[in-house]
């Protein structure tokens, strides 16, 4: 006992600092770079080794280890092959060239018969990997030799990630990779995370074959195959066989603005070309097959309820920064759509060209509006510009031109029939107007909704003319009146007024001047017609002049607007 004691007290006694030149120098010829010991010292517990501590390579300091403890087969001194047990590299950094280096010098340094050196286990300790433009996570793990100083296993292990990754040689060379992950998320990106990953593969030269891979990542299963090199630059492909998921958590990660739920399917190719790792998710793009069904969509707008899309098809191209929506097609509301979009994430951009049919107008427009009620069915074009991310100024951060017609509906709250036959009353609201046909041109600005060549038409009346609406929904239009199968009164012009939910249906300043002189000259029924259409001559003279006028205002001044808006 007392020579135990005394030779483990020699061993933490003996000063062994004086031998660290002739260490440093072995190892500098081994490696080719300067190596830099700042101490050497024997412990014997738990078993005895030697430690270097504060290791760099490098003149840059390539590789900076906190400590290297080396692990002795204490039997192997007696023999000519001395036998390092475990070499452990302990809390620093090392870049990907130096790793390499201590892989390729571990087995050169006992292939040959008359080597006196080998190594059976090489350990690491939350070792942090450098390399071009990127840096991996503190890991730890350890690579296993065979008596041959072949590689037997290796095996490493992410903390944050809570999941291993290991390596066997392969007949033809090259390592079998298998790994399995839990809160994994991509370098520089870590808002994806994905719950679970599985990756079996081949790594050899430079380069990882992919052979499968699956994935639970914001409620998708994501499952395809991939490749990924290099050398000289990074690069990858992946396959999606299968790509699914909820567009609620998938949405965001887009920079889209809207919230939206319903599940997404895609397949198709993605691809990436990148000096250095970190920039390979900003570069990516992708060829995509996407398939949308049971999605609602709201605007962040004052909507009554959320848009429902059935279904929704399309192939996808781009970047994660520009990409295009093209041969897109949807079935809402009992009709179809299909045209063309893109978005730019940039500029919080979407433009869209698209046609519709058949479209069910009542279900629409409840969806959008409580003070609105139409019937009908809807179909039409439209172009579209918006800024995502400011709905906060709509109706200003759209900018829309469409053609719309619908066919065998109603409009609430109009009553052309009504207003039209009692042209004395100061003003008509409430009641339906039926139509058999109501079409015109629709654009949407920072003034507003706008409405041009309006016609509505039914078998009882004939109606044309125009009609604004501000963006705080206040109604400004004129429509010319006729009704069918009256001799009497030819056409009656209505001005339109009041709010969308409380709209208001007068006749003009001319024709109720005309109505009031000719019933005091001959009376009411017949002077009453003759004065309308003596009104109605002088609006058509006097006022269709100076509503064009007022048009040609507006338009003049619109250029501005828009150029403001753009």
């Amino acid at each position: 006992m007392l020579l135990a004691l005394l030779s483990t007290t020699a061993i933490y006694l003996t000063p062994l600092d004086a031998y660290v030149p002739e260490i440093e120098q072995a190892l500098t010829d081994n490696f080719d770079e300067p190596v830099k010991i700042h101490h050497l010292k024997l412990e014997a517990l738990p078993l005895p080794h030697m430690t270097l501590e504060d290791v760099a390579i490098g003149d840059k300091s390539a590789l900076s280890l906190q400590s290297v403890g080396i692990y002795f087969d204490l039997w192997s001194l007696l023999r000519s092959q001395r036998v390092i047990r475990r070499l452990a590299l302990n809390r620093g950094s090392v870049t990907e060239e130096q790793l390499a280096k201590i892989l390729a010098w571990v087995p050169s340094s006992s292939s040959v018969p008359e080597a006196t050196l080998r190594l059976d286990e090489l350990q690491f300790n939350d070792i942090r990997v450098v390399m071009p433009g990127l840096t991996l996570e503190p890991m730890r793990g350890q690579v296993n030799f065979a008596s041959d100083s072949s590689l037997s296993r290796a095996w490493i292990v992410l903390p944050r990630q809570q999941g291993v990754v290991q390596f066997y040689p392969r007949p033809g060379g090259g390592y079998q990779v298998d790994a399995g992950l839990q809160y994994w998320s991509l370098p520089g990106y870590p808002e994806w995370v994905a719950d679970s990953l599985s990756i079996k593969g081949v790594l050899a030269d430079d380069q990882f074959k992919i052979d499968n891979f699956s994935a639970r990542m914001l409620g998708a299963q994501v499952d395809g195959t991939a490749h990924l090199a290099w050398q000289p630059d990074w690069q990858a492909e992946v396959q999606l066989n299968e790509f699914g998921g909820d567009l609620e958590r998938l949405l965001p990660l887009l920079g889209v603005h809207v919230k939206a739920a319903g599940m997404l399917r895609a397949t198709g190719h993605l691809e990436a070309h990148s000096a250095s790792a970190h920039e390979l998710p900003g570069k990516l793009g992708f060829d995509l097959d996407v398939d949308v069904r049971n999605a609602s969509v709201r605007l962040p707008l004052q909507a009554r309820r959320d848009l429902l899309v059935d279904s929704a098809r399309s192939h996808v191209t781009g970047t994660l920064q520009e990409f295009r929506f093209d041969k897109l097609t949807g079935k809402l509301y009992g009709g179809t759509l299909n045209g063309t979009a893109a978005v730019q994430r940039s500029k919080h951009l979407l433009d869209a060209d698209v046609a519709f049919s058949n479209v069910s107008l009542q279900r629409l427009v409840e969806a959008l509006s409580r003070d609105v009620m139409l019937t009908g069915r809807l179909d039409g074009q439209a172009k579209l510009a918006t800024v995502m991310n400011q709905f906060d100024r709509f109706p200003a951060n759209v900018q829309l031109d469409g053609r719309f017609h619908a066919k065998n509906g109603v409009v609430s709250k109009l009553d052309l029939v009504q207003a039209a036959s009692n042209p004395l009353k100061s003003g008509n609201k409430g009641g339906k107007t039926r139509f058999d046909e109501l079409s015109g041109l629709l654009s949407v600005d920072g003034n507003g909704y706008h409405l041009r060549e309006l016609k509505v038409s039914s078998g009882a009346v004939h109606a044309t003319g125009r009609l604004d609406i501000s963006p705080q929904l206040q109604l400004n239009g004129l429509l010319d009146t006729d009704l069918k199968g009256t001799a009497a009164l030819v056409s009656m012009p209505l001005v339109v007024s009041g709010t969308v939910s409380d709209p208001v249906l007068h006749p003009t300043g001319s024709t109720l001047a005309g109505a009031a002189v000719g019933t005091a000259l001959l009376g009411p029924g017949l002077g009453t017609a003759l004065g309308i259409k003596l009104g109605n001559l002088f609006h058509r003279l006097f006022g269709i002049k100076s509503e064009k006028a007022e048009d040609r205002n507006k338009s003049q001044e619109q250029p501005g607007a828009a150029k403001q808006h753009q």
